[in-house]
């Protein structure tokens, strides 16, 4: 695990606890990583190995030069977001790529909706933004992540190369 802690975030000038880390990741030793980037590897092909898998659905690599790159299933970006993992531990310090990275802000209201996960399970989109979903707990449910990844890289592999506002029709393989 890279950071374990309890984080304060401030909500109308008042410091309240945030989720601890590990609440935001699954544990990869549970995780067949190779079902979840099966259907991604089209997307994959520079990455060494998987990092984290988050509780909102996405993954981070160590690519192929050391640096770290995460895979944002919702947009089906892949994005250089450290030269490192001694960057990546600095950068995990700072809320707004907590926020940005892990979706802090909606697991917390997830949980406090009552939602909780089951070990192989993430919050999956029910809508993926790309096809006009939106980042909020609305759009959210419990998946298992075998299923959300295959979805969403099976999708994002069919309109990669498409420009954006085509209207398209969705075939998903078994």
């Amino acid at each position: 695990m890279l950071v374990v802690g309890t984080r304060f975030t401030q909500k109308n000038n008042t410091f309240i606890m945030s989720l601890q880390f590990d609440q935001l990741i699954k544990d990869i030793h549970k995780i067949d990583s190779q079902d979840i980037m099966e259907s991604w590897l089209w997307k994959l092909q520079d990455q060494d190995q998987l990092l984290l898998v988050s509780v909102i659905g996405d993954m981070f690599f160590i690519g192929n030069n050391s640096e770290i790159n995460w895979l944002d299933v919702g947009s089906g970006e892949l994005q250089l977001i450290a030269q490192n993992i001694e960057d990546f531990k600095i950068k995990l310090q700072d809320d707004e790529n907590i926020e940005n990275w892990f979706l802090e802000s909606i697991v917390e209201d997830l949980y406090e909706s009552g939602l909780q996960l089951k070990e192989n399970e993430v919050f999956g989109y029910i809508k993926l933004p790309i096809m006009g979903g939106d980042y909020d707990i609305s759009n959210f449910e419990p998946i298992d992540m075998s299923v959300h990844f295959t979805f969403a890289g099976q999708i994002h592999e069919q309109i990669k190369d498409l420009p954006n506002g085509t209207k398209v029709k969705i075939n998903v393989k078994k």
